[in-house]
């Protein structure tokens, strides 16, 4: 087998990070929860991500303390 020709590129993608901050006693951190292909599928595995943990702390709904993704947060190119 004689090799003609090889090529390596580097080519933009464009992903969605789906992150989680949190302040606690007086500290702030920043978890990485995923990388998603499209903004729609990152604002919904954001969102189901947001509304598990608030059920599971029990905190009534519009509480400040949480705060859910919000669509204008997504790039223009998604619209």
């Amino acid at each position: 087998m004689t090799i003609e020709k090889i090529e390596y590129r580097v080519r933009p993608v464009e992903r969605c990070v789906v992150t989680r901050f949190v302040q606690e006693d007086g500290k702030t951190r920043v978890e990485t929860k995923g990388e998603y292909a499209s903004p729609e599928i990152g604002h919904e595995v954001g969102y189901a991500l947001c509304k598990a943990e608030h059920d599971a702390l029990g905190w009534e709904p519009g509480d400040e303390r949480i705060q859910y993704p919000k669509r204008e947060e997504m790039p223009a190119s998604a619209a």
